[in-house]
């Protein structure tokens, strides 16, 4: 089972849950609704967004699969897991049945496009406590984009541990896991540090993320690495990195 948390990283794990909620306005998911518990996918949220975006091309699928149209859908993305990266699937798109399908739609270049609509259907959404395996083992925190798991945190709080005991845990576990493998960023953070990677399996893969220096609120009431929480996890620079 998970180890016991502290109060001070609970606190800090909990305000950068409600500011997720409160400024960037992302939806909480309950570990109920990750319903592919491998893959670590909140199928009804990919699905969605999928009749939401790309209706024509899921009715031409309908037509030819009938109600085992979602089945070929989630089929095809599990097949396509076994060797592409998620990032790679999340910029090319997916494959069904010679249909394509976007997973996410990138920040079109001009203001009057359609393509503007279809940007604002994306849905991040975010797991605080996300348990895994048969034990459950825990991540604090764990970002969605449609559906798809794309960012994995660990918070510490100084008053306990610091960034490096976040770094040591992501390398320490069992990366055969598919939450260890579908993310494209994986970020270490105390209340003054953060460390990033992109592939979790070695401490020496994690580098400073950090503003300057030496971090600093931009906002009175807030941790000095709110930098993190406020820039790099919004919306705008998550699909950027894209």
């Amino acid at each position: 089972m998970a180890k016991k948390k502290k109060a001070p990283e609970l606190t800090f794990q909990q305000h950068i849950a409600d500011y997720f909620v409160r400024e960037h306005k992302y939806g909480m998911l309950e570990q109920a609704d990750i319903t592919d518990t491998e893959h670590c996918i909140a199928e009804g949220n990919l699905w969605s967004f999928l009749v939401a975006t790309q209706a024509d091309t899921l009715k031409t699928l309908h037509d030819d699969y009938g109600t085992d149209a979602r089945d070929e859908v989630f089929k095809a993305l599990r097949k396509e897991l076994e060797h592409t990266p998620l990032w790679m699937l999340l910029r090319h798109g997916l494959k069904v049945r010679g249909l394509e399908f976007r997973l996410f739609y990138p920040k079109p270049r001009s203001a009057a496009s359609a393509a503007v609509e279809k940007y604002a259907q994306n849905r991040i959404t975010f797991r605080p406590h996300f348990y895994f395996g048969e034990t459950n083992q825990e991540i604090d925190v764990v970002l969605y984009l449609n559906g798809l798991p794309i960012v994995a945190l660990e918070l510490k709080h100084e008053a306990n541990q610091n960034v490096h005991d976040a770094v040591a845990q992501f390398a320490k576990r069992d990366h055969a896991r598919r939450i260890f493998q579908h993310p494209f960023l994986f970020l270490a953070a105390d209340t003054s540090d953060v460390m990033a990677a992109t592939d979790p399996r070695r401490e020496e893969n994690f580098r400073w993320h950090n503003m300057g220096l030496t971090n600093a609120p931009t906002t009175p009431s807030e941790y000095p690495v709110e930098f993190l929480y406020r820039e790099v996890l919004s919306k705008e620079q998550l699909l950027e990195a894209l």
